[in-house]
């Protein structure tokens, strides 16, 4: 499996999983604060098990003196967990998901600043291209102006693209820890803030599990492995597919049939996707038989 393939791969059964987070968030009627104190420590848990049942002495070490990478990129991606949820708690999906995909943009900013890493024309049309997509699912959509909402979403496109970024800078050394390190820092926020961990219901409970306990871990462990194999701006595009497969899976659970602006904008940045990663692939194979 070429570098390529592998982060690929993961980025989209990632995204794939990470996808049903909305629709799950949306059928928790419990308080924002109390959804993100279980998110972030039972997501913190399970990874952190995992970690110390395969690398124990790793991950001691890499707890008993953590790096700044480790700490600043823990921090980015638990802001960003929490400014999601509060973001889908008070706008519209379709608002949360469509300010979240300039996250991308932002992304390849940030790469270039920080890491000097470049920006070739062939990853600007790809981005470029999925934004039309997405803007074609949303097009007629009003979003509300300045409100709580869609700035809670901004934050969450700004931290998501640095914590992308922090990722490829350490090139994913230990990258299951910033998940455990940020789960334990958002359960904390969000305690203070007001959580009531044992106010959920038994239906809630059953939802809360699914998606804190399988969902989250899973999606952004297999996600954090993306920047490992992929530049910043290359792993953050797919991101975008989460704003197609949303949608679709409030369809099936929900019954709100996509409207044929979801279809063709889905087709669109799919599309994308595939010409963007063969090309990317093709042009890693030709590197590489080049003589040294």
């Amino acid at each position: 499996m070429t570098p390529i393939f592998k982060g690929t791969t993961a980025m989209l059964v990632g995204i794939t999983i990470l996808s049903v987070d909305a629709l799950l968030i949306r059928l928790i009627e419990a308080s924002g604060w109390t959804l993100l104190f279980w998110r972030g420590l039972l997501s913190a848990l399970i990874i952190a098990s995992f970690m110390m049942a395969t690398r124990p002495a790793q991950t001691i070490s890499a707890l008993k003196k953590p790096s700044k990478a480790l700490l600043v990129g823990s921090f980015a991606f638990s802001i960003s967990t929490v400014c999601f949820v509060l973001s889908i708690d008070h706008t519209q999906v379709a608002s949360t998901l469509i300010i979240i995909n300039i996250s991308p943009l932002i992304s390849a900013l940030l790469a270039f600043l920080f890491l000097k890493e470049r920006v070739d024309s062939r990853t600007l049309i790809a981005i470029v291209a999925a934004m039309v997509g997405v803007g074609f699912v949303f097009y007629g959509k009003a979003m509300p102006t300045a409100s709580f909402g869609n700035l809670m979403a901004l934050i969450t496109a700004f931290m998501l693209a640095t914590y992308f970024v922090i990722l490829r800078k350490s090139k994913s050394a230990n990258a299951p820890l910033y998940l455990v390190l940020g789960g334990l820092c958002t359960s904390t926020i969000s305690l203070f803030a007001g959580a009531e961990p044992f106010s959920l219901t038994p239906q809630e409970w059953k939802y809360t599990l699914l998606l804190c306990g399988v969902v989250v871990p899973i999606s952004f462990v297999l996600i954090s492995i993306g920047p490992k194999y992929l530049p910043a701006a290359h792993a953050n595009l797919f991101m975008l597919l989460e704003a197609i497969l949303g949608p679709l899976f409030v369809w099936a659970a929900l019954g709100e049939v996509p409207s044929n602006n979801v279809l063709i904008g889905g087709g669109i940045v799919l599309l994308t996707l595939v010409v963007f990663t063969l090309t990317a692939a093709k042009k890693h194979r030709a590197s590489n038989k080049k003589p040294s």
